[in-house]
């Protein structure tokens, strides 16, 4: 008896500690994903924009221990900035939201269609009339998740770095054009357009914005990728261990 209480506080504790680690890599996930994004932000803006537009501040004159916390704070807080922005871009877009293309490109493949009926199938018996024909990709694919818990962390970083890849794809976008559009505004001869221009401009400053501009569809294929499989993969698993089960039997 005595044994097996103190195997049920061992078991219990390791499911604690297990609990523990993984919130505190969600926790993580969560500072880098808004993190790196509004620092990557930051760094780029403290490195092309004028002096002469800098926000006259004390920060530049405190210790750096705060300074850095201070650049931590902000880079998270304009991460979130970032995010909003392009949520609100995938909105506008709607069905040409690179999200619902990879959705309806998914819906066509075989591993989709064999795992949706296997759901439908499985709701059925347990009396529910559902058939799924209402429920978005997203919707399906979060259910049959529910049937390979073991592969939720692989799934979750494939949309993580989907969404990194998004959010610095997006600030590179934004950044770039607003740079190429300023040096050629820099051509006009006129000194009130002068003042006026925010960035730098000039060779390497061009060069810059161009490489921001052409990294966009760089990591947009990444971004791609990566949300084709972490949409994909749950409906392959959930296939192949479906076959296994009837093999097994």
């Amino acid at each position: 008896m005595q044994n097996r209480r103190d195997a049920q506080l061992v078991s219990s504790n390791m499911e604690n500690v297990k609990s523990f680690f993984d919130s505190f890599k969600e926790f993580i996930w969560d500072i880098i994903g808004y993190l790196l994004p509004g620092s990557y932000l930051l760094i780029l803006l403290s490195s092309i924009v004028k002096e002469e537009f800098y926000y006259s501040s004390s920060l530049i004159l405190m210790d750096k221990g705060i300074f850095v916390g201070i650049f931590i704070v902000l880079s998270y807080i304009i991460g979130y900035v970032v995010y909003s922005v392009g949520l609100l871009k995938e909105i506008w877009r709607g069905n040409n939201s690179y999200a619902k293309k990879i959705e309806t490109e998914v819906s066509k493949r075989e591993n989709f269609k064999i795992a949706k009926e296997f759901l439908v199938k499985a709701l059925q018996e347990k009396g529910s009339d559902n058939d799924l024909q209402n429920a978005s990709v997203r919707d399906i694919r979060n259910i049959a998740m529910g049937f390979a818990p073991e592969a939720d962390q692989k799934i979750y970083t494939f949309m993580f770095r989907s969404e990194f890849a998004n959010h610095i794809a997006n600030v590179s976008f934004v950044v770039g054009i607003i740079g190429i559009l300023c040096s050629f505004i820099h051509l006009i001869p006129w000194n009130s357009i002068q003042t006026a221009i925010i960035f730098k401009v000039g060779g390497k400053f061009a060069l810059l914005y161009g490489l921001l501009f052409t990294s966009y569809f760089v990591l947009r294929a990444a971004r791609d990728r990566f949300y084709s499989i972490a949409i994909g993969l749950p409906f392959s698993i959930l296939v192949s261990k479906n076959l296994n089960s009837h093999n097994a039997t």
